[in-house]
C-alpha cells in the first residue's frame, strides 16, 4: 500500500506539535484514560449501529479485549476507529478547515477521511462514538466518564478535553515493520501510524539498546539512569524470547566495525536480523512500545507501570502455540497499568484470556455485527473453544474422518441393515481406524496400555510384568 499524501503529513505535524520535555523528550501526564465502549455506523462492513463493549461489566475498563471473526469481518477496522479518537489540539485543524481555534479534532479522521474509506454509504452519514474512562489507575472504578462522538456530516469531533489530555494510545497493525533507526521523524512522534499505514515503521529495538548501552557509558549525571533503563530493557527482551538465554551488545568484525545487538540461543549468539521471523516480530512491536513509554514517562521509576491504550492487530501473528498461551499473562504483568485491545485468530490466546473481555463478529446479511455476549470459556479444551460460538467449527476433527464418521453413524441408526451396509461398515472402520481418547500423549499411551491388558485377560493371559 503506498503511503498517501495525507499520511505523510500527519507523521509531520505531530513531530511539529509535539511538546518538547525540559530534558528533550515528550511531556507526559500522569494521568490515565481509557476506553469502555466504541459505537459505530454505516462503517465499512458496519451498517446499524454497533456497540463494542470494552468494559469488564464491572463499570471499569477490561484490562484485555480479545476480538475474533472470519476475514473481511471489521476487526481491523474496529481497532483504526478506536485509535482515531486519540485527539490533538488545534492548529491542525486550522490547516483542514475544521472545527475552531479552541477546538479538539480527532487525529486520523481529521487527516484520514477520504483514504480510509470508512463511510459505507455515502448517502448516509458515518457516526462513531466512544466512552472514555478516566482514573489514576486500571484496576480502580472510574472518576468520570466522557464521550466523543465523530460524525462525517460536521466533520469535528466533541469531547471532555481534559479526559482527551489524559488520553494516550499505541497501536500495531500487521505490517509491524521494524526501521533502520530509532528515531525515524515520523515514527518518533507517531504511536499509532502502523495501523493506517503498511509503509510505516517501528522503532529498531537494536538502535534502542544501542543508544542506550551508549548513553550508559557517557560520563553525564544521568549515564546511571541509563544504565538502569538498558538493564531493564534487556530483561524485557530476554524473558519474553522463549529460548533466549541472554542478550549482548557486540560488533562485527573486521576493519570497520558495526555495534549490534546478539542474542543467546540454543543455537549460539545470534543477531537480531538472523532471528526467525516469529522472534523479529514480537522483540519489534514490544520493544517499540517500552521505548515509548520511556520517552512518555521520563521520570518514572517504571514506565511500563504507567498509564496507556495499547491496540494490536493479529497479536498471534508468527508465534508459535507455546508464545500464545504465554503473551498475555507476560505482557500484562510486565504493562500492569495498560488496557490492550487486540484481535486475534487463535484459539490459544482466547484460553490464555479466560478473564478477557471477548468479542465476536459475525456476518448477518450484507453486514457485521458485534457479538459481546459469548461463552465463558475458563477451563475449556482447544478444541470446545475451536467448537464453542467463539470460532464456530462444527468439528475439531479432520474433515476427511468427519465425513467418514458421520456416514457411519447414518447406517448404524438405520433401522435395518443390508449385507452391503454390513460391508460398508467395516470398510468405514478399517479407514477410520482408531480414533485417539484422552488430552495428552501420556494419557493415549495409558489407555493403549490398558487396552492390551484387558486383551490379555480376555485371552486368559497373565498380564506382562
Amino acid at each position: 500500500m503506498k503511503e498517501t499524501k495525507h499520511q505523510r503529513k500527519i507523521g509531520d505535524i505531530m513531530a511539529k506539535h509535539a511538546k518538547p520535555h525540559a530534558n528533550g523528550k515528550t511531556e507526559a501526564k500522569r494521568e490515565a484514560a481509557y476506553f469502555m465502549s466504541l459505537s459505530l455506523e454505516n462503517v465499512r462492513c458496519f451498517g446499524p449501529k454497533q456497540t463494542l463493549d470494552l468494559s469488564d461489566g464491572k463499570g471499569k475498563p477490561a484490562r484485555w479485549t480479545i476480538i475474533l471473526g472470519l476475514n473481511g469481518t471489521g476487526k481491523t477496522t474496529l481497532l483504526q476507529a478506536i485509535a482515531g479518537f486519540e485527539m490533538v489540539e488545534d492548529g491542525i485543524g486550522r490547516d483542514c478547515k475544521l472545527g475552531t481555534s479552541n477546538a479538539l479534532i480527532p487525529r486520523y479522521f481529521a487527516f484520514y477521511f477520504s483514504d480510509l474509506k470508512f463511510q459505507r454509504d455515502p448517502d448516509l452519514p458515518l457516526n462513531l462514538d466512544c466512552q472514555i474512562a478516566s482514573s489514576y489507575n486500571l484496576l480502580q472504578a472510574p472518576t468520570r466518564i466522557s464521550h466523543s462522538s465523530y460524525n462525517s456530516v460536521g466533520i469535528n469531533g466533541t469531547c471532555s478535553s481534559d479526559c482527551y489530555q489524559q488520553l494516550w494510545c499505541c497501536a500495531y497493525g500487521a505490517g509491524r515493520r521494524v526501521g533502520s533507526t530509532s528515531f525515524v521523524l515520523n515514527a518518533s512522534h507517531d504511536s499509532i501510524r502502523t495501523l493506517f499505514t503498511d509503509q510505516a515503521e517501528l522503532r529498531n529495538p537494536e538502535e534502542w539498546l544501542l543508544r542506550l548501552d551508549y548513553s550508559a557509558n557517557q560520563q553525564t549525571s544521568f549515564s546511571d539512569d541509563q544504565k538502569v533503563r538498558l538493564k531493564d530493557a534487556i530483561e524485557l527482551l530476554k524473558n519474553i524470547l522463549p529460548d533466549v538465554e541472554n542478550i549482548r551488545l557486540s560488533s562485527t568484525s573486521g576493519p570497520n566495525p558495526i555495534p549490534r545487538a546478539e542474542f543467546k540461543t540454543p543455537y549460539g549468539w545470534v543477531p537480531l536480523r538472523s532471528l526467525g521471523y516469529g522472534y523479529q516480530t514480537l522483540i519489534t512491536w514490544v520493544a517499540d512500545l517500552a521505548n515509548r513509554m520511556a520517552e512518555r514517562y521520563p521520570d518514572s521509576p517504571n514506565p511500563l507501570a504507567e498509564p496507556a491504550v495499547v491496540l494490536v492487530d493479529e497479536i498471534d501473528l508468527h508465534l508459535h502455540p507455546q508464545w500464545q498461551r504465554k503473551l498475555i499473562g507476560y505482557l500484562t504483568e510486565r504493562f500492569p497499568n495498560t488496557q490492550f485491545i487486540a484481535t486475534a485468530h487463535s484459539p490459544l490466546v482466547v484460553q490464555a484470556a479466560a478473564d478477557a473481555n471477548l468479542a465476536v463478529l459475525r456476518r448477518e446479511g450484507d453486514h457485521v455485527v458485534i457479538d459481546n455476549d459469548v461463552d465463558n470459556i475458563r477451563g475449556w479444551r482447544i478444541d470446545q473453544i475451536l467448537t464453542s460460538d467463539l470460532f464456530g467449527l462444527e468439528t475439531a476433527r479432520p474433515p476427511q474422518v468427519e465425513k467418514l464418521l458421520l456416514e457411519r453413524k447414518a447406517i448404524l441408526t438405520k433401522s435395518k441393515q443390508t449385507p452391503a451396509d454390513k460391508r460398508r461398515l467395516k470398510e468405514l472402520e478399517s479407514e477410520i481406524g482408531e480414533l485417539p481418547l484422552g488430552e495428552t500423549a501420556e494419557e493415549r499411551k495409558e489407555r493403549q496400555r490398558l487396552l492390551e491388558l484387558l486383551e490379555r485377560l480376555e485371552n486368559g493371559k497373565r498380564p506382562s510384568a
